[in-house]
């Protein structure tokens, strides 16, 4: 059970230092009362210190 904790933590860190993209979904109300949803893609940019600290753990063996 620690291994995959372990792991998804490894996953989460590495996914927020090289950055991604994901779907948001949005339900907007109009004026004669109906509703639409939209799927709005979104970009989260590559975290430095997120990097620095996956290269310091590759670095010394940690990963």
């Amino acid at each position: 059970m620690a291994n995959a904790k372990e792991q998804a933590v490894k996953d989460a860190l590495l996914k927020r230092a090289l950055g991604y993209e994901y779907e948001e979904k949005i339900i907007e109300a109009r004026k004669d009362g109906s509703q639409r949803m939209r799927i709005v893609k979104k970009h989260v940019p590559p975290d430095p210190r997120a990097a620095e600290r996956v290269f310091l753990l590759m670095k010394t063996g940690r990963w």
